[in-house]
């Protein structure tokens, strides 16, 4: 009987074992030894197959800085092994390997370089194993992540592929990301994301930074942070909505102020960095909630509201609010620089409208194609340089410099809200079908 013995080893200097038991009859019948197997019979060969040199990241149509390659040992009785024959395929990636079929040498190693190629972020290479005798070993997988420079990256590793929220602080370099309740500030490349371990923020859910570099981050059980020391320290705020144990939208208008809003949890207002929260409306929209806020130069306020999905205005900081006369079923909004009103709806396809009239009147600027109608509570539309950034679920990504001419830079629906960082890196978080990835544009 032959006891065979399958070894993962995930890189250099760690190992993770995995046993997977298989049985060879040797010396007997094949019925008895089935029905009855022999407790005293000697295992006579025990092989180990480490696959080695996994996870590396190189740039895409480069080669890995280290080799690929397979070791077979024979632990239980040592001896030469060579003569066996590992075959590197590479079924994802685009890349190639500079010999497909190698024979191992005295030592049981089999090696390989592996250059990567342009197809995709994530890419594979498997090794095969078969031994003097021809029987196949298990099969093994090899993954590496091949940077495409000027491109989009699906990403599928973690902390990135779990991205919730993100903020840039474009004045100190610095920026921030929520992935899965933790928080991570970035390092020197796109995929440097290191944690910053905050024992009394559990389970983050959102963040933001107003324009003196204050850190604000809520949470999903309903409380918020901030930090005014680029997160070296953190101060705990008054939960923004009484009675709520949570997650909440918040926003920060240019005066620093902040609003937070759930669903049916009305709007509420903080004027001195998160202290105290006042319900300006008096509960009197206790069950809307709004989508955005900004505060127009004219001092006056303008949301979307989320029951009536209309756009709202407020003369009096949020007291009293009246519709505008604008384009129904609205999912969002932004205003540019020079005032300008863009508002986006939910309907099939998706449009957009804007106004240089502080509301007054609205034109359609745009309209795109969706395969599904959907709307988020996520930023539709971030700026860098002279660009704008659009998301459109159902379609992908925009960019434009004047909301006249309009180019797609990405054909992806299943995406759910676009960010960037400090750099001007762009991100979109995936949704439906592209859950747990984020698509990441490298601009170097």
């Amino acid at each position: 009987m032959k006891q065979l013995t399958i070894k993962y080893r995930l890189n250099n200097l760690l190992f993770n074992w995995v046993r997977i038991p298989l049985l060879v009859l040797s010396g007997c019948v094949a019925n008895s030894c089935n029905n009855y197997p022999d407790p005293s019979t000697e295992t006579l060969v025990n092989y180990n197959v480490s696959y080695m040199n996994p996870n590396q990241t190189s740039i895409g149509g480069e080669y890995l800085n280290d080799s690929i390659y397979v070791q077979i040992y024979n632990y239980k009785s040592p001896q030469d092994i060579s003569g066996f024959t590992v075959e590197f395929k590479v079924p994802k990636g685009g890349g190639s390997v500079d010999q497909q079929q190698v024979n191992t040498r005295k030592d049981g190693k089999a090696a390989t370089r592996w250059k990567l190629g342009t197809d995709s972020f994530t890419q594979i290479v498997t090794a095969q194993v078969t031994d003097p005798d021809g029987n196949l070993l298990p099969e093994a997988t090899i993954t590496a992540y091949g940077i495409l420079r000027n491109a989009w990256n699906e990403v599928d590793i973690y902390p990135l592929s779990n991205l919730i929220d993100l903020a840039a602080d474009t004045v100190n370099q610095i920026s921030w990301m929520i992935s899965s309740g933790g928080i991570y500030k970035r390092g020197t490349g796109f995929l440097d994301w290191q944690q910053i371990n905050q024992q009394k923020i559990q389970s983050a859910r959102s963040i933001e930074i107003d324009k003196n570099g204050v850190i604000y981050i809520g949470t999903y059980n309903g409380q918020l942070y901030k930090s005014i020391d680029h997160g070296l320290t953190w101060l705990k705020c008054t939960n923004p909505i009484p009675n709520q144990f949570f997650s909440f939208y918040f926003w920060i208008t240019d005066d620093g102020d902040l609003w937070a809003t759930g669903y049916y949890s009305g709007l509420w207002h903080s004027s001195d960095g998160g202290n105290t929260w006042v319900n300006p409306a008096n509960r009197a929209d206790k069950n809307d909630y709004i989508v955005g806020i900004n505060r127009l130069k004219d001092g006056s306020l303008i949301s979307v509201s989320g029951t009536k999905q209309l756009l709202m205005r407020s003369e009096d900081n949020g007291k009293t609010w009246t519709s505008f006369e604008s384009p129904k079923y609205l999912g969002n909004l932004y205003v540019t620089e020079k005032q300008e009103i863009i508002v986006s709806d939910y309907t099939t396809p998706s449009n957009f409208f804007l106004s240089d009239d502080q509301g007054k009147s609205f034109r359609k600027i745009h309209s795109v194609l969706v395969s599904y109608a959907n709307g988020f509570m996520e930023p539709n539309i971030q700026k860098f340089g002279s660009y704008y950034y659009i998301i459109v679920p159902g379609t992908g990504i925009l960019k434009t410099q004047n909301f006249e001419q309009f180019e797609t830079i990405l054909a992806e629906p299943n995406i759910s809200g676009v960010y960037l960082d400090h750099t001007g890196t762009i991100l979109a978080k995936g949704w439906g079908d592209k859950q747990n990835k984020t698509f990441i544009y490298n601009r170097n």
